[in-house]
């Protein structure tokens, strides 16, 4: 079976569809508000992203907890990349960096 890494935003998005056709349990709407506060995307723009950054080399799971995070600078980038991903190029960084902040 083939897990299937998803945005904070994609999970937003379930949430708060199934929350327009039924009343969502405790968890669930705790977990909508929890989603709704710390997302920094918008679903589509998370999808896009997502994309970009599994064409630039990172695994789908490393892409996902990137566009999570959304750091701001090269050092934060390793520091959620690690260690996975230990010894990251100058100029891999930079274009995930540029292409986060293109996002914005």
């Amino acid at each position: 079976m083939k897990v299937k890494y998803i945005p904070l935003a994609k999970a937003k998005e379930l949430l708060s569809n199934a929350s327009k056709e039924r009343e969502l349990t405790d968890v669930q709407a705790s977990a909508l508000k929890h989603l709704t506060k710390f997302s920094k995307v918008s679903e589509e723009k998370a999808a896009k992203l997502q994309k970009e950054l599994v064409s630039l080399g990172l695994e789908e799971m490393l892409a996902v907890k990137v566009i999570d995070i959304m750091p701001a600078n090269i050092d934060e980038l390793r520091s959620i990349l690690y260690p996975h991903v230990q010894n990251l190029e100058q100029e891999l960084g930079n274009k995930i960096i540029e292409t986060l902040h293109k996002s914005r």
